[in-house]
C-alpha cells in the first residue's frame, strides 16, 4: 500500500487507518520516504497516546493529527478530574479524545433522561434539545432541533441536532519522543499555541 501512495506522489497523507494498524502504516510510509518528516502527514488520533506512538513511529515527529477537546491545559476543573483519574486507571499519559466523548456522551444521556422523568424516545429527544450539560469537552447543547429549524439562522440541513461548539484542534509533535499533551495546537486560532512546521 506503501508504494502505491507514494507513487502518487502526494502533497499530503491522511491516515485513516487506527491503533497499530495506523502505527505500522506511518512508520513503513516514512522509512519509504512519504512519511511525517517527508511531507505533509495527517496520522490518526491513536498517535495521541504518545508513548505508544513513538515506540511505533520513531520516525513520525512532525505528523499533524486532529484532537476533540482542548488541550489539557485549558481543561475545566471537571476535565482535570476526569483526566487525572483516566490516567490513574489506564496508566496512560494522556487522554484520548474517544475518551472524553465517551463520557460526556453518557453524561449528557443520563441528564437528558432525568431531565425526561422517561425513559420514552420522544421524550429524551425533546430533553436532549433543550439541554445545557456542562461536560469535559466543554458546555454542550443543540439549538437546531424540532423547535428551531436550523434554516432559520441561514444553516443547512447538517446543523440539525449538531453541537455548534466543538473544540476539534489540530495538533503537531514538533519534538521527537514529546508527550502529546505538550503538542502544538496549530489551528485553530481560538486555541493555537504555535506555528506548524512544513517539510520542504
Amino acid at each position: 500500500i506503501v508504494e502505491r501512495v507514494k507513487a502518487e506522489n502526494p502533497d499530503y497523507i491522511i491516515v485513516l487507518l487506527t491503533g497499530e494498524a495506523g502505527f505500522n502504516f506511518t512508520q513503513q510510509a516514512a522509512d519509504a520516504g512519504t512519511g511525517p518528516q517527508d511531507i505533509m502527514f495527517h496520522a490518526n488520533q491513536a498517535g495521541l497516546e504518545s508513548k505508544a506512538y513513538w515506540e511505533n513511529v520513531p520516525d513520525g515527529n512532525l505528523a499533524f493529527m486532529a484532537r476533540i477537546g482542548v488541550p489539557e491545559t485549558m481543561y475545566s476543573e471537571s476535565a482535570l478530574k476526569f483526566a487525572r483519574d483516566y490516567k490513574a486507571k489506564t496508566g496512560k499519559s494522556g487522554v484520548e479524545s474517544f475518551a472524553l466523548e465517551a463520557y460526556d456522551s453518557i453524561g449528557i444521556l443520563a441528564q437528558a433522561i432525568n431531565e425526561a422523568g422517561s425513559t420514552n424516545g420522544d421524550a429524551i429527544v425533546s430533553a436532549l434539545e433543550n439541554i445545557s450539560y456542562d461536560g469535559v469537552l466543554g458546555r454542550i447543547y443543540f439549538p437546531y432541533g424540532s423547535k428551531k429549524d436550523p434554516s432559520a439562522d441561514g444553516k443547512g440541513d447538517e446543523w440539525w441536532h449538531q453541537w455548534p461548539d466543538v473544540a476539534i484542534t489540530m495538533v503537531q509533535y514538533q519534538k521527537e519522543g514529546e508527550p502529546s499533551n505538550t503538542m502544538i495546537i496549530v489551528y485553530p486560532d481560538a486555541y493555537k499555541t504555535g506555528e506548524p512546521e512544513y517539510v520542504d
